[in-house]
């Protein structure tokens, strides 16, 4: 990211288009493909989901190097289920043919629009304008029946790149209690019916539910927080 974006980011945030936060957690971290982990307490026992791959798996079979960890991938854009098919898969990488929200059953999703034109490649549960024809229906799961389903006790790393569906599971998740050890994700405010606002009430959620930032992108939109009383049970030796 050169300076001028750097300078082009704190300018947004001074005048409220982009959030201002700070790191509140200081901890060990690896960079695997553009997305911050800890790796305090990550192993081959680890349980990662990661909820919206598109067309990069980058993350999702990095963590299975590295770790050698189980993978369950979500995604319920026809165009990347068809691209998934097409692939030579890790053993430990599971694809689920769905998205993740606040509810079971099914839910809309629109093609995304960007800069005035249609884009064709990426969904959303946000409808920017378009007829309601426009929209597919796609089998949506509570993460918590995830987790029932998979027999699960919790999930390690919850990674969340859901084109502004981000907001409506971290509310329900944190309202089922779902163990959640790490979780990473782009906030999606730079949409236009998306406000600053709803990524600052995230945060702020999420901080009263135990979470604490350790990652922020330059971009300030991507954010990795831990679980604090988690993290220094591991820290602690418990839990290993």
């Amino acid at each position: 990211m050169g300076i001028y974006n750097k300078l082009k980011t704190v300018a947004r945030q001074l005048i409220g288009q982009e959030v201002l936060k700070g790191l509140e957690l200081d901890c060990d971290q690896l960079l695997l493909h553009d997305w911050c982990i800890c790796p305090i307490g990550i192993n081959r026992n680890s349980i990662v989901l990661s909820l919206g791959v598109g067309n990069d798996i980058g993350f999702d079979t990095g963590m299975i190097k590295t770790y050698g960890c189980i993978v369950h991938a979500f995604d319920p854009t026809p165009r990347w289920i068809e691209w998934i098919k097409t692939l030579d898969l890790p053993d430990r990488f599971f694809f689920h043919a769905y998205a993740i929200g606040r509810r079971d059953g099914q839910m809309q999703l629109f093609p995304r629009m960007s800069k005035g034109r249609r884009s064709t490649s990426m969904m959303t549960m946000m409808n920017e304008g378009l007829g309601a024809d426009e929209g597919i229906s796609v089998p949506v799961c509570k993460l918590s029946t995830i987790t029932a389903e998979l027999g699960v006790d919790g999930i390690d790393i919850l990674k969340m790149d859901i084109e502004a569906s981000e907001y409506e599971v971290i509310e329900d998740f944190l309202s089922d209690d779902v163990p959640v050890y790490q979780l990473l994700v782009e906030f999606h405010h730079r949409f236009s019916s998306v406000p600053v606002k709803k990524t600052k009430e995230s945060l702020d959620l999420l901080y009263k539910k135990g979470y604490r930032i350790f990652y922020i992108s330059e971009k300030a939109r991507e954010y990795s927080l831990i679980h604090r009383d988690t993290y220094e049970r591991y820290l602690a030796g418990i839990d290993q």
